[in-house]
């Protein structure tokens, strides 16, 4: 399922990679625009939405999917060969939520060997941990939203993603997931490509997404959960220059998580925090 807005220039890629897979059906959301030739989808099957933004557009994709597992797909990025074999293997032997690899790529399709390197080791990680809750929170960015696929049935229950977000939604979706279950490594080669472009989310959405998502999740969190929760809380306010909400937020987490303390970052966060804001403020 493809999530379209303009289109960009890389849908038409996008959509043949997915069709080169031979899947039972690619469905391109296009959201509130109708820029897309449908006849030119080489096969895929288009459906036009008013704007409602891309959590919206990617539930209303998957409620009008007809398959029991459905595969996400940015419209900047491409699907790789065997990508969706490799995961309906996963799934069908259990799980809801199955997860591969990305290689990330210029806007030229040049690979970035630091972020693949940053990357393989990260996914790595979590596939060694478990997809828990908690390793969710402990690893950033682990889990590309297209390099995903999940049971139909199971996003459906979860509720989906959640339209109040315009950044992390997929963050959001993968910690409600892992409450119900461990997501599920899809081993090997990468599943997918993942493009760095211009038009990439902006760092300050993803901040003032990630203070939301902290504030969601936090009343039900507990223990290292709830102590992960609150130092992405501090990196977000602290990305966005609110300085003094991060110093309350930091030794608020300090006070309940000590062991937070032995995280590099966190303690250079709290140690920083303790100057004034104009110098914080200076410093960005």
């Amino acid at each position: 399922m493809i999530p379209a807005h303009g289109p960009g220039p890389f849908l038409a890629e996008a959509v043949a990679s997915a069709l080169a897979e031979e899947p039972a059906e690619v469905l391109v959301v296009e959201d509130g625009t109708e820029g897309a030739d449908e006849a030119a989808l080489g096969g895929a099957r288009l459906l036009r939405l008013p704007h409602v933004r891309r959590s919206r557009a990617r539930n209303a994709g998957v409620e009008a999917a007809e398959t029991p597992f459905v595969a996400f797909l940015d419209e900047d990025d491409l699907c790789l060969p065997s990508r969706l074999v490799r995961q309906r293997e996963v799934l069908a032997a259990g799980g809801e939520l199955c997860f591969g690899r990305v290689r990330v790529e210029a806007e030229d399709g040049t690979p970035d060997a630091e972020w693949n390197t940053l990357l393989d080791e990260r996914f790595a990680r979590i596939a060694r941990e478990g997809a828990s809750f908690e390793a969710i929170l402990a690893i950033p960015a682990p889990i590309y939203t297209s390099a995903t696929m999940v049971r139909r049935d199971a996003f459906l229950e979860a509720g989906g993603f959640d339209p109040a977000f315009d950044a992390h939604e997929d963050l959001d979706l993968y910690l409600r997931l892992a409450h119900r279950a461990p997501l599920r490594p899809c081993y090997g080669e990468p599943v997918s490509v993942y493009r760095l472009h211009s038009a990439n989310t902006p760092s300050d959405a993803l901040y003032e997404a990630a203070v939301r998502l902290s504030d969601k999740h936090l009343p039900e969190a507990n223990g290292t959960a709830r102590g992960l929760l609150l130092e992405r809380r501090t990196d977000a306010l602290w990305g966005l220059g609110r300085f003094k909400e991060a110093r309350r937020t930091a030794l608020r987490a300090a006070f309940e998580q000590p062991s937070l303390l032995t995280h590099r970052r966190f303690a250079r966060r709290l140690a920083a925090l303790a100057l004034p804001a104009q110098v914080l403020e200076a410093r960005r």
